[in-house]
């Protein structure tokens, strides 16, 4: 017999319904407990899909409110940016701010703005404010409500996941544990220590 015929084989040979008279009852329950992690972590697939999808509903819910409430202008940068943290060398991560001031209403309001690292006093850059002039973040796109919602998903996946799997390794140690205790006690019935010889 071949070797992808036989683990098959031996995995059938170990499902709890099997015949083989050699399984003990403990053997069956592990198998049987096995089979149920299995289908829970298969059935966890449309759950952590759902919270994901109502994630993403929310998250859309939030993002149009926040539009109605919003609104992008233009700002003049008033100094040259600077990086947020003066110990911290130039990357493409680095984030840069720098003060600058935009109209509401004919009022001129000014504030610290986000910008790249390139740009100079003068230039304009793109705020977003509230109905009372005051910087905002910008409302999420739906691609970073999607990467949030995708991120949830996974996480409620793994996680539960992770839980059953750790359970399936409990019930594995207690099994292991209650067969030695089961083989010690039989050695003790025989009067013989254990790993001596019958006979």
């Amino acid at each position: 017999m071949s070797g992808e015929q036989a683990a098959p084989v031996r995995w059938w040979r170990l499902a709890p319904w099997s015949g083989n008279r050699l399984m003990r009852g403990s053997d069956r329950f592990e198998s049987s407990a096995f089979l149920v992690v299995v289908m829970l972590v298969l059935l966890l697939v449309p759950v952590a899909a759902a919270v994901g999808t109502a994630t993403n509903t929310r998250l859309g819910d939030q993002a149009r409110a926040a539009r109605e409430t919003r609104h992008e202008t233009t700002a003049v940068l008033l100094e040259d940016p600077r990086a947020e943290s003066a110990n911290v060398t130039w990357s493409p991560e680095s984030t840069f701010r720098a003060p600058a001031a935009w109209v509401v209403d004919g009022t001129t309001r000014t504030g610290q703005v986000q910008t790249d690292a390139g740009v100079k006093t003068g230039h304009t850059v793109s705020v977003w404010i509230d109905q009372s002039g005051n910087l905002v973040d910008a409302p999420k796109t739906g691609a970073e409500n999607a990467v949030t919602a995708v991120s949830v998903a996974l996480a409620v996946w793994t996680s539960s996941a992770a839980i059953l799997v750790v359970m399936l390794f409990g019930i594995h140690w207690a099994q292991a544990r209650y067969r030695i205790l089961q083989w010690d006690r039989e050695w003790r019935n025989l009067g013989k220590a254990p790993g001596w010889p019958v006979s």
